[in-house]
């Protein structure tokens, strides 16, 4: 028995040694960081500094403008992205033939690296010789607009790109979900003379629930983390106005090197997503509670 103990251990040592050195030991790093002050001399250690970095935080106009720019895209990107998600998924469920290979084809956007897809991007909204402006002018005759220097439409550049991108991922999700569904309970409901609408609303909808929680976890960490897309669509402005949270604290840590600040950012947003990961877990908690009870 002690023997299989020992091999179980030691088969389990690999990954527990690069769980330990590429998990737990950055984030305490991260977390010891945070709570200091660095000189821009490397020769001089750094000092504790408390909550100091903290207060310097919230009294920066850009990291609060940076919080709610990417509240904005969250709120615009994750609503479009479930909304047009669910209305793929349902299109791809009534797919019967090749439907892998339609699945395959649409996850191509998400495929792409975020800075391939962020250059892309920029080149289509480019003022001067993008592909957007010249549909716009050639079909409707609208003058060009400058899409990623000025505000709302460098907003609206960013949230399009984010959608493009990961709608596709979410709508594989979804019908996931759908594929879940007893087609029993679906025929039932039309022999008894419910509409499409009545089965949508009162049967898909409450057994989808819990994959819309987890898809919209996982595009809320995506979003808040968002970097590549709006550094390379509108690199920033105009002006400051979408510097989102994850450009932000790029340039804090390799633009103005203040590590001490860049780290307690780091600490604020893990602490955010992790409260919104537990939300998450009891959305779930209480809809298996009330199914269970139903």
């Amino acid at each position: 028995m002690r023997g299989q103990k020992r091999f179980a251990w030691l088969m389990a040592a690999p990954s527990i040694l690069a769980m330990v050195a590429l998990g737990i030991v950055p984030l305490v790093w991260m977390v010891w960081t945070a709570f200091q002050s660095f000189s821009p001399n490397p020769r001089i250690p750094p000092r504790f500094s408390g909550l100091d970095n903290l207060g310097n935080l919230v009294g920066d106009p850009q990291f609060v403008g940076s919080l709610k720019i990417t509240i904005l895209v969250l709120i615009a990107a994750l609503i479009l992205q479930l909304v047009l998600g669910f209305i793929l998924a349902l299109a791809l469920y009534s797919i019967k033939r090749a439907r892998g290979l339609v699945v395959s084809l649409i996850l191509i956007p998400t495929a792409i690296a975020p800075i391939v897809a962020g250059i892309v991007w920029w080149m289509l909204f480019n003022t001067r010789f993008g592909a957007i402006n010249s549909v716009l002018f050639q079909w409707f005759g609208i003058d060009p607009v400058n899409w990623t220097i000025e505000m709302p439409t460098a907003y609206i550049a960013i949230v399009v790109a984010v959608v493009w991108q990961w709608t596709p991922f979410v709508a594989v999700i979804l019908l996931g979900g759908l594929t879940t569904i007893p087609r029993d309970t679906l025929d039932a409901a039309r022999i008894d003379g419910a509409t499409a609408w009545q089965r949508l609303r009162y049967i898909v909808l409450p057994l989808m629930r819990p994959f819309f929680l987890v898809v919209g976890l996982l595009m809320i960490i995506e979003i808040v983390r968002l970097y590549e897309l709006p550094f390379y669509i509108t690199q920033g402005g105009p002006g400051n106005q979408t510097v989102v949270a994850g450009v932000f604290l790029f340039k804090l840590a390799f633009s103005f090197f203040d590590l001490g600040r860049a780290s307690m950012m780091s600490v604020f947003l893990v602490i955010a997503l992790s409260m919104i990961a537990a939300l998450y877990m009891r959305l779930v908690a209480d809809h298996k509670n009330k199914g269970a009870s139903g």
